[in-house]
């Protein structure tokens, strides 16, 4: 007889639901155990009072993510200005690379003043370079790195 049909209506007690649930945190699953618990569960239905407890539980103050009420807040950086300026940059340049002359392609927008240390000038067009991304990798500000030289 399968041991899990043998403990079928087995109660646990809370102590060891604790310990259970402690030994398997962290744990990761195989993509084929994954695809098992995924089959086990189609076409299973909760019931309304399972779907109104679950959304009882995740509740504001209830709710582990839960900050207080903050509300997220977009950094500048995915602002509409920011795109705006890319692209007024990419224009002004007529999407080629400032550097190596590649029309095209993966390019970026680099700040010549740096983000960082100039905000006034951060959405200003002349403050802007067209460079392609190998060229915008040597840049002296990338990824917080030191200048390097280009490969030839």
């Amino acid at each position: 007889m399968a041991k899990h049909l043998f403990q079928k209506g087995h109660i646990v007690s809370l102590e060891t639901r604790k310990k259970l649930s402690k030994a398997i945190k962290g744990k990761k699953c195989s993509e084929e155990t994954k695809k098992k618990i995924s089959q086990t569960k189609k076409g299973r239905k909760q019931s309304l009072e399972h779907r109104r407890k679950i959304s009882e539980a995740m509740r504001r103050e209830k709710n582990p993510n839960w900050r207080g009420g903050i509300r997220f807040v977009k950094h500048p950086r995915d602002s509409f200005e920011i795109r705006k300026w890319r692209i007024e940059v990419f224009t002004r340049d007529n999407w080629t690379c400032q550097v190596c002359s590649q029309v095209g392609g993966r390019l970026n927008a680099h700040h010549i003043k740096s983000w960082k240390n100039y905000p006034k000038l951060r959405f200003e067009i002349n403050n802007g370079i067209t460079l392609c991304e190998e060229c915008h990798k040597l840049t002296d500000g990338y990824a917080n790195r030191k200048i390097r030289k280009k490969k030839k």
